[in-house]
């Protein structure tokens, strides 16, 4: 499915976030905190536009990004990574099994991923394998707003997405499977909760965008040894 959008997926986000996907990623780098010779990992990258945004701010680091999908990632490579930004490559892999050493990572971070990942824990494990005592761990994904702007979030997820999201990408299957894991996947209370139970530090969430998007950012413990 992933590979059947991809030439059209950053469009789409762009047309289905009203131009406030740039925002929010900006913004989940700004949370990170980021220093000049960071090593981030970005799972489930997708074409790399948050691998891009991260790279921007370690100009003497570097991103990984991560996708299991060869589709997704065949443009990323294209794209290559920005002007006086860190260096940026690219693995195909299960992002539950990524093939790099433990610990060798400043911080990791997935965005618009785990709604898609059945097995949460061993998600937050992996990461917490990835990443150095004390680094940072980020997700930034759809969230269901609360109130009247949930009410005609969840009309624009059940009609508008899949049809926009069809048009533009010649597959409206695959945005009504967009706008289903969305309303089906965790609150960001319960999604922190799950973090925490995993062993990570210092979990706290920030909504953007009267809760359309969600960031969660935490630390590995200092003291870790998986």
């Amino acid at each position: 499915m992933f590979d059947r959008v991809c030439n059209r997926y950053e469009l789409n986000n762009l047309l289905l976030s009203f131009g406030m996907d740039a925002y929010w990623r900006w913004r989940a780098r700004k949370e990170l905190r980021l220093g000049p010779a960071d090593r981030i990992i970005d799972l489930c990258c997708g074409t790399g536009a948050v691998t891009r945004c991260l790279a921007g701010a370690v100009p003497q680091g570097e991103v990984v990004g991560v996708d299991f999908s060869a589709g997704m990632l065949e443009p990323a490579r294209t794209r290559g990574g920005p002007a006086g930004g860190g260096k940026v490559r690219y693995i195909q892999s299960d992002v539950l099994q990524v093939p790099l050493p433990d610990h060798s990572f400043d911080a990791v971070t997935i965005c618009y991923g785990p709604r898609n990942i059945v097995d949460l824990p061993a998600l937050w494990k992996e990461m917490r394998r990835l990443v150095k005592p004390g680094g940072q761990v980020l997700s930034l994904e759809l969230t269901r707003p609360k109130g009247l702007l949930g009410f005609f979030h969840e009309i624009y997820l059940n009609t508008i997405v899949p049809f926009l999201g069809g048009l533009v990408s010649g597959d409206r299957e695959a945005y009504n499977y967009l706008s289903k894991t969305i309303s089906g996947f965790l609150a960001p209370e319960e999604l922190a909760r799950s973090m925490s139970a995993s062993g990570l530090k210092k979990v706290r969430f920030i909504p953007l965008s009267g809760g359309i998007v969600t960031i969660h950012h935490a630390f590995t413990p200092v003291d870790q040894e998986d």
